[in-house]
């Protein structure tokens, strides 16, 4: 082989991405899967391999960001009662089944039972008035399913414009022709269904939930922009068998991946949720910031005062002493964690010492004191059956409150 014909080679070769790996305690490593069994994760990073819990990762980002669909591009979206989204061309439903042509750079058909998977079939996807509708439609109880149909109507200004409305009632069984499909109406008894034409749906909203299912250990996003609620993710030897939590069982090459979201649903930030129950009094009250410090601008913390190392955090909470901010877990999480310390904004250099609790409303979990010029704590507590998570800031060995505060970067709880 010539010089020339070996550069072109070298040249033109694939060359395989790195994966980021990041856990939610924020260390980052850069390399390559090396196996994913069960709930263990293993991570070749240069030479070294590392096992991690998939409970103990963020996310890793193994390909490109997904392909972006053009805003006002019509297409059909699906939806699993586990959560899994489709983007499709088309649906074609026959029998008790329904096939999902899906979109982008490597097209595929995905046949799944309507039945004990689908949730929502939505084929005005990519209007934003008709995607308004349907969300609507969604948000409605029903405890029966919903024939979503289109029809003109008229709106504030007197114009025709598109509209979506639901009728309640039964989807049965699709025709071999996949031309219709039976429905009942809500009221009528099932010798009673009729066959609707496929043509006049343009949504079908399912009365239906998972059942008794293993639990998710991550969420899998392709290049196409599809979504699948994962139970499982095994290497294959040309990518990932996948099966999702409503047992439905995708491959996926290594080309076609671009993430792995191991933290959705399962991370809540504090500073994403609502209390339930706030005090803020003392002698300087002043109201806790969302992922800010006190000031409004973004939280900072010294992370070794030794060397004045200072790294800077995009979510959090900050609360002055004599806050007593509570928030509902309904026992559904694990563990605690933050990083409890004193905001470093130069434009603040107020001395600050506070005393910190946590605890559950019956016993305290952590009991501690944080003040400005100190490393910051690292809290990770355990949460499990916790229905309610109180944080208490009292000021420590002052007389007033003035100047004392503490900001708990990171501040999340865990599944």
């Amino acid at each position: 082989m010539s010089l020339r014909i070996l550069l072109a080679a070298i040249v033109l070769a694939p060359i395989a991405n790195a994966a980021e790996l990041q856990t939610l305690d924020g260390r980052k490593l850069t390399g390559d899967i090396v196996s994913i069994v069960g709930s263990d994760l293993t991570f070749k990073a240069g030479a070294s391999e590392e096992k991690f819990l998939v409970t103990a990762l963020h996310s890793v980002t193994v390909g490109k960001p997904p392909i972006q669909l053009d805003a006002n591009k019509k297409h059909t979206a699906v939806e699993f009662v586990d959560g899994s989204s489709f983007r499709c061309s088309e649906i074609v439903l026959k029998d008790k089944n329904v096939e999902l042509k899906l979109i982008g750079a490597s097209p595929r058909t995905l046949t799944v039972p309507l039945r004990g998977v689908v949730f929502s079939i939505h084929r005005e996807a990519g209007d934003l008035k008709l995607d308004q509708d349907f969300r609507g439609l969604m948000r409605s109880k029903s405890r029966f399913d919903i024939w979503v149909t289109k029809r003109q109507a008229k709106n504030d200004a007197g114009k025709d414009v598109d509209q979506l409305d639901g009728v309640p009632g039964t989807f049965g069984d699709a025709d071999e022709a996949a031309k219709s499909v039976k429905f009942t109406f809500e009221g009528k008894g099932a010798e009673e269904a009729q066959s609707i034409l496929l043509s006049r749906v343009a949504g079908m909203i399912l009365a239906q939930r998972p059942g008794a299912a293993s639990p998710a250990i991550c969420k899998i996003i392709d290049l196409d922009g599809n979504e699948l609620v994962a139970q499982a993710v095994t290497r294959t030897e040309k990518g990932y068998a996948i099966t999702t939590v409503t047992n439905v069982k995708i491959d996926l090459t290594d080309a076609q991946v671009s993430k792995f979201d191991f933290a959705a649903g399962a991370i809540k930030y504090l500073s994403d949720l609502e209390p339930v129950a706030l005090e803020e009094t003392g002698t300087d009250p002043e109201h806790y910031q969302k992922d800010t410090n006190l000031d409004k601008r973004p939280i900072r913390l010294v992370l070794d005062p030794a060397t004045g190392r200072t790294e800077m955090y995009p979510k959090g909470l900050t609360l002055k002493a004599k806050t007593v901010i509570s928030y509902e877990l309904k026992g559904q999480y694990k563990s605690f964690r933050a990083l409890a310390g004193v905001d470093n904004d130069p434009d603040n250099a107020a001395p600050s010492q506070v005393k910190i609790t946590v605890d559950d409303g019956t016993q305290v979990l952590f009991k501690g004191t944080v003040k400005r010029g100190e490393k910051p704590l690292d809290l990770n507590l355990g949460v499990q059956n916790v229905d309610r998570l109180k944080i208490t800031i009292e000021s420590d060995g002052t007389l007033t409150d003035l100047g004392n505060q503490v900001s708990l970067a990171n501040a999340r709880v865990l599944k």
